[in-house]
């Protein structure tokens, strides 16, 4: 398994860079093709979609073209002396939100990687769509964190695992950067025990760590396991916590194994992270 085609969501001239940076080692490494993809709002008029009503877009003080061209630039700058294939595309939305137009395209990648959302940039309601894409795009998603710079092929890697189809998937889609890297952490992130369940039952009901030890070496991947019991509205805390106690260089975890409303009330381990990433972190839905 491994990258072959790799969507770079580009919004943001500020972010570029260090977004190219994790993008162009990833596609360098796996001799993969980088899209580079960019989408403004429509020029005229008001958007006509559901998540942002009525939005006037000339109350937008944003230069759509110029935008466009300087990002365009940053992609020429740091990948024309490549060797892989790289294509730059920006798009302008004739009536819709960008998102739909990023997720679109996003479906055919094998990889996507987008910033963080930036939630003191007044654009961000607008051009960041970071969690609709973990969500929507049915693609595995690196986050590149707004903050701390980390290498970008991990020498450290936190897998969070609860037993959940999104934790098995995020996974088995990070498999080709966990191959390279030196120290990878199963954590196992445990809820405590519900009325109901005997312990027979929840026995043959939860895959050993020692079963996903031997899946994963298979693919060359040795790991150490650490547990943790907590509620699952502490579960983004222990995560991020456990990155930093590690120097982790990523993290690999499924997204919203509840709704992202009840996420959002309830302070869910996706929501947590989401807000508080110090590395770059692997998300699969």
């Amino acid at each position: 398994m491994s990258y072959r085609t790799i969507l770079v969501h580009l919004n943001d001239s500020r972010r570029a860079r260090q977004l190219l940076w994790h993008a162009a080692e990833i596609a360098r490494t796996f001799e993969a093709r980088l899209l580079g993809l960019h989408v403004s709002p429509p020029l005229h008029g008001c958007i006509v979609d559901p998540d942002y009503p009525h939005m006037p877009l000339e109350a937008l003080k944003f230069s759509r073209d110029e935008e466009a061209d300087q990002l365009r630039a940053i992609f020429d700058e740091m990948t024309d002396s490549e060797r892989f294939c790289s294509t730059f595309r920006s798009i302008t939305a004739e009536r819709s939100a960008p998102a739909p137009i990023v997720l679109a395209r996003a479906r055919a990648a094998d990889l996507v990687i987008t910033s963080q959302a930036d939630s003191e940039w007044p654009l961000s309601a607008l051009l960041d769509c970071s969690d609709r894409l973990v969500v929507e795009s049915g693609r595995p998603v690196l986050i590149v964190p707004n903050v701390n710079e980390r290498p970008v092929l991990p020498k450290t890697a936190i897998v969070a695992w609860n037993q959940s189809r999104e934790a098995t998937r995020a996974m088995f889609e990070a498999l080709p950067l966990l191959k390279g890297a030196r120290t990878v952490e199963l954590l196992i992130l445990q809820e405590p025990a519900t009325d109901g369940l005997g312990d027979i039952e929840t026995d043959q009901a939860t895959l050993p760590a020692s079963a996903i030890a031997e899946a994963l070496a298979a693919h060359g991947i040795k790991l150490t396991v650490t547990t943790l019991t907590a509620p699952r509205i502490s579960a983004g805390e222990q995560i991020c916590a456990r990155a930093s106690e590690q120097n982790a260089d990523l993290i690999v975890m499924g997204a919203y194994g509840h709704s992202r409303l009840r996420e959002f009330v309830f302070g869910g381990a996706t929501h947590h992270v989401l807000a508080n990433m110090m590395v770059p972190t692997l998300f699969s839905h």
